[in-house]
């Protein structure tokens, strides 16, 4: 029997699968049958947090049901990614704006003969609306069992508190596709107020294809494209004037070929077009057609080019470099020509402002985060060691962070007490590492103030400052209270919010996963129960290993065999003490990660 899961789904406009105007925000919502990174991500936390076979992201379409996150499907529909609506139980969420739950398909009215129950073997059920602002269903988040089950209160939540946040994610998804249309709608603007000017519409391309860059090889790239589609020059190069001299920044193809040390050795030459455009300020080019081919400097011609032009690229400080833009056949150049070159070494300057203002706030937002991160103590019985590894060259400083607190243990004197955190807030960029930082500060506060060092405790304390003081952080952290019971062991106790399961490695090599995940913290909260300390004795040899998804949560890689790699990886270097154990990890994990990433070990001695 079809039951309504007894909890308000939020304020849901029942328009049902053909209201059209739920169909335009599903439209601007820019997801479909491929996968979405975030989707997976929900799918793959209901799949995990509720033990089920089946786990999907769907959005119904006005014939056919989509899953841009999916874990569990048969094939071909894993492949596919979509169903029509012969095959859909979510179609019946979109329809009510209410949740709906079935304990087996095959005896309730409402579903017995949907297609799904054969083809897709869907038995069990439990959906829960994604709804947009303004309340429109436009899909759900689902759950879905092979057997017959009933579905408890605690999973309901789980899967409640999920879909939450999941509506929270695409709703931020229009917002943004709103703000993107309304910038599209003021550049239309702009451009038809300047339609006399043949080329005005270029010319903003140029700022746009260069503006946001951040770095020399990205302006370069914007540069090739626009000068390749207006001008239809082949190649482009930059040089940097540094204390009068010229160096090339970037030249065309991307190793040190023939021809860009071809490039290169217009470095040198002062009568070649780039040198002559930082002594003359002013534009220099070059073509067949002039017939001085034999007068061309010999670094000049070795290019192999028809003509070249050279503009100097400067501001209020002067010449700070050159552009070159090169061309295979002649060209005579236009008046039209010369203004939209110079146009363009004006943009360069300003990309070339925007790059170094960019580098310099990652440098000195990763500094800043470097020095929120915890320099660790040295305690008795325990060797430490830890790494924080950003994602990559772009502001992504990221919200991981490690913590290692030592106390003295109120109950007896000399014997320390140590408190380890790892987490991860929800976000990349400037905001992440700042919100990192101030949930960093509470974890410590609240296991100063706590005379009981239970990590629940702790994690109580610090939520409450968190709603309490409105900063709102979201996020996954792992709180581990560490004390010696006797001189060959240590009692662990712990909670985990939500993160990657820790490892624990045993001196001989065998490796064990502290399972036990509870709810995230900073996400919507449906239920009130505390959260429930975990316990462990450790031996002394052993190591505990704790990490940030960026470790073991990549594209296309299915997380479990991910973790199995790790605990093989911990396993051969069992012998090895923290520091070459973490670098072992980052070795094997952290190359071209999409996160950033943490790694912190602790060995009992």
């Amino acid at each position: 029997m079809a039951e309504d899961y007894a909890q308000d789904a939020g304020a849901a406009t029942c328009g049902g699968v053909t209201d059209p105007q739920r169909l335009i925000v599903l439209s601007e919502a820019g997801l479909d049958a491929r996968s979405d990174p975030a989707m997976e991500w929900f799918a793959e936390r209901v799949r995990r947090w509720m033990r089920v076979p089946v786990a999907l992201v769907s959005l119904v379409r006005l014939d056919e049901q989509v899953f841009p996150g999916a874990v569990g499907l048969v094939e071909p529909f894993a492949s596919s990614r979509r169903t029509p609506l012969t095959h859909s139980f979510c179609q019946h969420v979109v329809a009510t704006g209410r949740p709906l739950v079935i304990d087996d398909a095959r005896a309730d009215p409402l579903v017995a003969s949907n297609l799904a129950i054969p083809d897709l073997g869907v038995v069990a059920y439990a959906g829960i609306p994604l709804t947009d602002e303004a309340g429109h269903v436009l899909g759900s988040l689902c759950a879905i069992d092979h057997d017959p089950r009933r579905w408890g209160a605690d999973e309901l939540e789980i899967l409640h508190d999920l879909a939450s946040a999941c509506s929270t994610e695409l709703r931020l998804r229009l917002a943004r596709r709103d703000a993107e249309r309304e910038r599209a709608d003021r550049d239309r603007l702009e451009l038809s107020l300047r339609e006399s000017f043949e080329r005005s519409q270029t010319l903003l391309e140029v700022s746009r294809s260069v503006g946001d860059s951040t770095s020399v090889e990205q302006v370069r790239a914007g540069l090739v494209d626009l000068a390749g589609g207006v001008l239809g020059a082949e190649h482009v190069a930059l040089f940097a004037v540094r204390d009068g001299d010229l160096q090339l920044l970037v030249a065309p193809g991307t190793e040190r070929t023939g021809a860009d040390r071809a490039w290169a050795d217009l470095e040198d030459d002062a009568q070649a077009p780039p040198r002559r455009a930082v002594t003359e300020q002013r534009i220099v080019t070059w073509s067949t057609e002039d017939g001085y081919e034999a007068l061309l400097p010999r670094s000049t011609r070795a290019l192999g080019l028809g003509a070249v032009a050279a503009a100097p690229v400067s501001d209020t400080r002067g010449v700070l470099g050159v552009l070159m833009l090169g061309w295979t056949g002649p060209r005579r150049f236009t008046p039209a020509d010369l203004l939209l070159v110079n146009t363009v070494a004006l943009y360069t300057a300003q990309a070339f402002d925007h790059v170094g203002w960019v580098q310099h706030r990652v440098s000195v937002a990763r500094q800043m985060q470097q020095a929120m991160l915890t320099t660790l103590p040295e305690v008795p019985g325990l060797q430490l060691a830890a790494r924080y590894v950003p994602a990559d060259d772009r502001e992504y400083v990221g919200g991981d962070w490690y913590d290692v607190l030592a106390f003295s243990d109120d109950t007896g004197p000399g014997d320390p007490v140590v408190v380890v955190s790892v987490g991860d807030i929800v976000g990349h960029a400037l905001d992440a590492a700042i919100d990192m930082g101030q949930v960093r500060s509470m974890l410590r506060q609240s296991a100063w103030d706590s005379t009981s060092r239970r990590p629940s405790t702790i994690m109580s304390r610090f939520e409450t400052a968190n709603d309490g003081t409105g900063l709102g952080a979201a996020g996954t952290a792992v709180v581990a209270c560490l004390r010696p019971s006797d001189p060959r062991q240590w009692a662990m106790t712990w909670i985990n919010a939500g993160h990657p399961e820790p490892l624990l490695v045993y001196p001989d090599g065998t490796t064990r996963l502290l399972d036990g995940h509870g709810r995230l913290f900073g996400l919507p909260r449906g239920s009130t129960e505390d959260r429930q300390d975990l316990e462990l004795t450790v031996p002394v040899g052993a190591t505990l290993v704790l990490y940030t998804d960026g470790i073991v949560e990549r594209r296309g890689v299915d997380v479990d065999e991910r973790t199995g790699e790790l605990r093989a990886v911990l396993a051969r270097h069992a012998g090895s003490g923290p520091d070459a154990l973490v670098d072992a990890v980052l070795d094997g994990f952290g190359r071209d990660a999409g996160d950033d990433i943490v790694v912190l070990a602790v060995r009992f001695v």
